[in-house]
């Protein structure tokens, strides 16, 4: 696993609607040789689940150590039938191409239950973000992404926030928090040069 300063999601599935881009920020992925004994389209193909476990580890672990509930899940989908959609507490429609869908966790149990819906709604390409927010503005303009962005604003007051989102491919996150005590809070995030 590897921290660093570039979000792989900022631009093309979220923005920052101001300067506010949270206390932290980081992007997590999974390091090479983590899995370097394992044969993941071989694992994939004798057993799905357990491939996607374990390519999702580290993502649930997080927000297992997280602890937040209720928790919420935001999806933009060019779908209407993901594995979130019959479970959402809300679905939107925008044009063809973007639905959103909300879904509300609010236990541990109900995270083990959904969780493996979510990341693999990420696995599939869909934009799949984790957050203590029930309510998630969505970049009304068009994009030249896929889907549209969402819109990534910390509230007014002092409560905590915390927006997660995972990579389209599934194979890491980026986290934004407005506090500081996260479980990786003791791990180095290295700082990408911008050119």
């Amino acid at each position: 696993m590897e921290l660093d300063s570039m979000l792989v999601g900022e631009g093309t599935a979220f923005i920052f609607p101001s300067e506010d881009k949270g206390k932290v920020r980081f992007h997590c992925h999974e390091d090479d040789e983590e899995y370097a004994d394992v044969d993941m389209d071989q694992l994939l193909k004798e057993s799905w689940q357990e491939g996607m476990a374990l390519y999702s580890k580290n993502i649930q672990e997080f927000l297992l150590e997280l602890n937040h509930y209720p928790l919420y899940v935001h999806s933009m989908s060019g779908s209407g039938k993901i594995n979130l959609s019959p479970d959402a507490d809300s679905s939107t429609r925008f044009d063809r191409w973007n639905i959103y869908h909300r879904l509300t966790i609010t236990s541990e149990e109900a995270f083990l239950h959904y969780f493996p819906k979510a990341y693999q709604d990420a696995y599939n390409n869909e934009s799949i973000l984790f957050s203590s927010e029930k309510t998630i503005e969505i970049e009304e303009t068009n994009n030249d992404f896929y889907f549209k962005k969402f819109r990534l604003a910390f509230p007014a007051d002092a409560r905590n926030c915390f927006f997660l989102w995972v990579n389209h491919d599934g194979n890491g996150f980026d986290f934004v928090a407005n506090f500081s005590d996260h479980p990786y809070q003791h791990e180095t995030i290295e700082i990408e040069d911008v050119e």
